[in-house]
């Protein structure tokens, strides 16, 4: 795309500012004709040409800011920005709920990217997000449900503890992802931009959230609901493989990104180990680590509840807080080849991703990084665990397991 001229940029900057103003003013249609004169001036500025059908819906010029929504759909779909794409689809439907061109050349725009990206040439980055994977008429059932919320900035849109029933995608603004430890201040994990997903758990899982999500500016957001799921699942059966996919790619991704084990990695052998895991079924009281033995595999558990429990020196038995979606075990034991110190079993039927003994010798061990990483690690939860027990404490997500 070419750059208009410096002489262009300054007075498509001037008539921005004039906009902007005339908008804290209440002046919208003096806002929208300088918006429009900023559009003449590049055409390819799809901020300006957003503002401009805003204000023409604001205005109640309805077909126009229509005609504008679907330009830029299109465009965003073209270059990819899936999520702003669908983010203009719906304001579209908010004007006119019968609207159906843009959907439909959205959804085609979006099979044809999917397929392209199949290509061995163009392998799929992972993880794919989950609008690429639907068949068309899937999309645009779901682009019907979807639901778009605005988020002043400053607000939570998720709350740590609470019990989730939703994913959010970021389609404009920045959010803040926030843990807060037992007895300590705040922890910022994450800054997120446009196009992140967050909250996934909540799609299959009624565990509380592990941490607050917080606004930091004002955000436009598509909320993905369980109940939508629910509804598209009954009405296309193949739904749920799709999701469950999503789901798998997600939390995989997000363990190699954040585990210091995979952190120093490099993203190709990251994609290489995601590619070795395999999905394992599991019924209730199945043991899947013996304490005193040393662990086989790294388990991820995807769905259901492991309990976990200590037996001391005079053969009593001590339960812990059980493990649920998302959590990580076995992977200290077995990278170091050291006897797990707790029994882990499912305590209901559990589906768990698997990365076998002999992958991570050959993926993940040689890195000289990761064996120091290791080794520290280990050292750590062995001297945490150690004190937990001398003090009787309650002890989770602490035993070399």
């Amino acid at each position: 795309m070419a750059i208009p001229p410096a002489e262009t940029q300054q007075l498509v900057r001037k008539y921005k500012d004039s906009a902007a103003a005339n908008i804290l003013q209440g002046r919208p249609a003096e806002a929208l004709a300088d918006y429009r004169k900023a559009v003449e001036l590049n055409a390819h500025d799809t901020a300006a040409r957003l503002k401009v059908a805003e204000l023409l819906a604001q205005l109640g010029h309805r077909q126009e800011a229509v005609r504008e929504f679907h330009y830029l759909a299109i465009r965003y779909a073209a270059e990819g920005q899936t999520i702003h794409a669908i983010a203009a689809c719906k304001l579209i439907l908010a004007i006119d709920p019968d609207h159906q061109e843009t959907q439909e050349n959205l959804a085609s725009l979006i099979a044809m990217q999917s397929a392209e990206d199949a290509t061995p040439e163009q392998p799929r980055p992972a993880p794919t997000p989950l609008f690429s994977r639907l068949p068309r008429d899937v999309f645009l059932a779901l682009l019907g449900l979807l639901e778009m919320r605005r988020i002043a900035g400053g607000e939570s849109i998720i709350t740590e503890g609470e019990r989730g029933r939703s994913m959010f995608i970021l389609v404009q603004g920045t959010v803040r992802v926030v843990h807060t430890p037992e007895n300590a201040p705040p922890r910022t994990l994450a800054e997120l931009g446009e196009g992140s997903f967050f909250g996934e758990m909540g799609l299959i899982s009624d565990a509380p959230r592990t941490a607050s999500v917080i606004a930091t500016r004002d955000c436009t957001l598509l909320e993905v609901t369980r109940e939508m799921l629910s509804d598209l699942g009954a009405r296309f059966p193949a739904f749920e493989q799709v999701v469950q996919q999503f789901y798998k790619d997600r939390l995989l991704d997000n363990l190699l990104k954040s585990s210091p084990v995979f952190q120093p990695l490099p993203e190709e052998q990251k994609r290489a180990i995601a590619q070795r895991f395999q999905s394992r079924s599991v019924e209730p009281d199945t043991v899947l680590l013996q304490q005193g033995q040393r662990s086989h595999a790294l388990h991820l558990l995807l769905r259901g509840r492991c309990s976990v429990s200590h037996q001391d020196a005079e053969g009593g038995e001590r339960p812990y807080p059980d493990m649920t979606e998302g959590a990580v075990f076995g992977e200290i034991s077995l990278l170091l080849d050291l006897r797990v110190t707790a029994t882990v079993r499912a305590a209901t039927t559990c589906l768990l991703l698997v990365l076998d003994q002999e992958t991570v010798k050959e993926l993940v061990l040689p890195h000289p990084e990761v064996r120091r990483t290791l080794t520290q690690l280990s050292r750590e939860r062995l001297d945490r665990t150690a004190a937990m027990l001398a003090e009787g404490a309650q002890v989770q997500g602490s035993f070399l397991i």
